[in-house]
């Protein structure tokens, strides 16, 4: 089995004891779209041994521009169902479940718990916000990301590190469609994978604490320190 991953196994930060840690890891994908896709497909591909996927929406013709699980027979289709099909034939020595639910809060501490990592692909900030809050509540590692157009952002939250409700980072920024370049979805999705992968395998510059900002069309980036904010009401979920 190790002879798939014999090329990621190179890198000192892997090696078997790191492929290891990654073949027993337990990861959830919360949503199958432009971030979801290209997300899952580098965490099969690197091997993570169990991955679920929640999402409760269906195919759209306006899904096509970016999430390439998708083909033009699949409107009307339950993306969950149809990305855990992909990722198996990707990959078929994995654990891949496909689940059609909806978050919130209500449900999100039961689809959360048992899972080591949490990345979050959602595409509405009342879900992130949820999702959020529950993440720090169980102390489960949660990769956050999102895009607008030629800018995306990537965050990595847990207990005992400023969280992105620190700094009212949810206020005023939901929009009833959000443009999205296919390309940039990829981009940030991809990265959503690499924080994943970082943390389970207990490297020490994940982005706990930050938000790495990208900017397409100068192809530039920025990592900001997320202030602590006493004040924040989640603020004493995440103390240690």
């Amino acid at each position: 089995m190790f002879s798939r991953y014999g090329r990621q196994m190179i890198l000192p930060e892997i090696g078997e004891e790191g492929q290891k840690k990654l073949l027993s890891a337990k990861v959830l994908i919360i949503g199958c779209g432009g971030l979801g896709t290209p997300c899952a497909t580098y965490l099969a591909q690197a091997g993570i041994g169990q991955l679920d996927l929640v999402d409760a929406d269906t195919v759209s013709f306006s899904n096509l521009n970016r999430q390439f699980f998708f083909t033009q027979k699949d409107i009307g289709a339950y993306k969950a169902e149809i990305a855990e099909k992909k990722l198996v034939q990707m990959n078929g020595a994995l654990c891949v479940h496909g689940h059609v639910k909806h978050i919130d809060e209500r449900t999100v501490d039961v689809i959360l718990q048992n899972f080591d990592v949490v990345v979050d692909c959602v595409d509405n900030q009342e879900t992130r916000k949820i999702v959020h809050r529950a993440s720090l509540k169980l102390g489960i590692p949660l990769v956050e990301g999102g895009i607008d157009g030629f800018y995306g952002f990537i965050s990595c939250i847990k207990k005992g590190y400023p969280c992105l409700n620190c700094m009212d980072f949810f206020a005023g920024r939901e929009k009833e469609k959000t443009p999205v370049l296919g390309a940039v979805a990829g981009i940030i999705g991809s990265m959503q994978a690499l924080e994943a992968i970082k943390i389970i395998l207990g490297m020490d510059n994940a982005l706990f604490g930050q938000i790495l900002y990208y900017d397409a069309k100068r192809q530039e980036m920025e990592s900001v320190s997320i202030p602590e904010n006493e004040t924040c009401p989640l603020h004493g979920l995440h103390k240690e």
